[in-house]
């Protein structure tokens, strides 16, 4: 697979592999140096999507092309609910974050990590992560609510968490965890999120730190 430890789809197929016991091996995919729009990677991805995964003779790109693969792939049971409520459910939420998160969580991304490694003497614009960050107080309300006295999005552990977890992380990493105050049952389900485990391997785990990031240090999956 190839991808960037500082992109958050790439980091969903991380998680999701982790939880699955599927075994991959990263390459580095650097953003920062647009490697995304070189012709080698355009002859894999031809619309760029990312990250991007190959097995023989099969190449797949993007996040929702890859998770459902590594899901079939992996061990246990699929995490596609088979009760329609809760397939609603799970998709409703990975539509809310996709379109009323994950745009902001990249701003946070930008303004204190990436754009800084591209131009060492750059200043982050506090006006755009102030934005950022009132959009996604307004989303993390409601957030909290859907997870009142249930265990994960919808009820039972889905695609839904594999995409949220990242956002959450993201919000960690660039120092604003303070979005989780006052807000107990998101901040229960980042603890459960946080705690499980694959044999002896707490899976969160491998998604990447600040300095991670900054090195373009992506692990493998064993």
């Amino acid at each position: 697979m190839r991808g960037f430890p500082g992109h958050i789809d790439t980091c969903k197929c991380l998680y999701l592999s982790a939880e699955k016991g599927v075994q991959i091996d990263f390459n580095m995919l650097d953003l920062t140096g647009n490697e995304q729009n070189a012709d080698a990677y355009m002859s894999l991805s031809p619309f760029r999507k990312i990250p991007c995964l190959g097995e023989g003779d099969t190449v797949i790109s993007g996040a929702a092309a890859i998770l459902p693969y590594i899901d079939i792939k992996g061990a246990g049971q699929t995490l596609t609910p088979r009760k329609a409520a809760r397939l609603g459910e799970q998709n409703y939420w990975i539509e809310v974050g996709q379109r009323e998160v994950l745009p902001h969580i990249n701003v946070l991304l930008d303004e204190h990590v990436l754009r800084q490694m591209q131009e060492p003497d750059y200043a982050p614009d506090q006006g755009k992560i102030d934005s950022a960050l009132r959009a996604i107080d307004q989303v993390f309300d409601v957030t909290d609510k859907q997870l009142q006295d249930r265990d994960y999005f919808a009820i039972d552990y889905t695609f839904a968490d594999v995409h949220w977890a990242p956002y959450i992380h993201f919000c960690e990493i660039t120092g604003h965890d303070d979005l989780l105050n006052n807000r107990p049952n998101l901040k229960a389900w980042l603890e459960r999120i946080k705690s499980r485990k694959n044999g002896t391997q707490i899976t969160y785990n491998v998604l990447p730190s600040l300095q991670q990031i900054k090195s373009k240090d992506l692990k493998h999956v064993a």
